[in-house]
């Protein structure tokens, strides 16, 4: 009979242990629940729509964590691709090849996905997954739907928003950046390097004006611009910068 209690208990803690969660997600605004649907949208000649999260290793242990794509609907001419522990991956990769090792507690912020209009208009759905190498199973995703316009159906506000680059590009001393909102709307513009870290973010910006941001320190490489409005980003430029 103890032998019995015994082996149920052992069940009952692995079974604990194998279906745990080690990770969690955050956008920049919000804790996201595992399996988590997130809307973005953008004029179809966006470079690049991209979904900013920061995961978590909530476990008491390290871990090797890869991320993964899964296209679960995609436009002809769409493309989505991962960005994880430093690499960026062509579109044909869906598991990235190197993991990035995690301390517990630790929270990294340089993983974001890429979704590519190409031009085509309408929605494509992409699920991005982050889980232990060691154990697959463990894992946590967001389910990113991405709208892309312009067409007769597109919302006021998108319509009326732009984000352009104002000076040369690549640029060296300075990028400028300008926008246009729909009046009675506010949003800001951030800057951002590939690992998804905010370098420079600009006060509330409204109607239309320009943003300048200095870059005469930082190392040269490819930059991100992204206008937001109302907590959502609109569009997103990529911009280049030499020294």
């Amino acid at each position: 009979m103890k032998k019995q209690i015994l082996t149920f208990l052992l069940i009952f803690f692995s079974g604990i242990t194998c279906f745990s969660q080690s990770f969690s997600l955050a956008d920049d605004f919000k804790s996201l629940v595992n399996g988590s649907e997130v809307f973005q949208s953008g004029p179809s000649d966006t470079l690049q729509l991209i979904t900013w999260l920061h995961l978590t290793n909530k476990s008491g242990s390290s871990c090797e964590v890869l991320m993964k794509k899964e296209e679960l609907q995609m436009l002809p001419g769409g493309s989505s691709s991962i960005c994880w522990g430093g690499y960026c991956y062509g579109p044909e990769m869906t598991v990235s090849t190197f993991p990035l090792s995690m301390l517990p507690g630790e929270t990294v912020s340089g993983c974001f996905g890429h979704f590519g209009p190409n031009g085509c208009r309408g929605e494509s759905v992409v699920r991005w997954v982050f889980f232990n190498q060691a154990n697959p199973s463990d894992s946590v995703s967001v389910t990113v739907h991405y709208s892309t316009f312009p067409s007769a159906t597109e919302p006021i506000p998108n319509r009326q928003s732009s984000l352009t680059f104002g000076g040369p590009i690549p640029a060296d001393h300075q990028i400028v950046v300008r926008h246009s909102l729909p009046p009675g709307c506010q949003g800001r513009i951030d800057l951002r390097n590939q690992a998804g870290k905010i370098i420079s973010a600009s006060e509330p910006v409204s109607l239309s004006g320009s943003v300048k941001f200095l870059i005469e320190n930082l190392p040269a490489g490819i930059y991100f611009c992204t206008l937001w409005m109302e907590e959502k980003p609109i569009v997103t430029r990529k911009a280049v910068v030499i020294h």
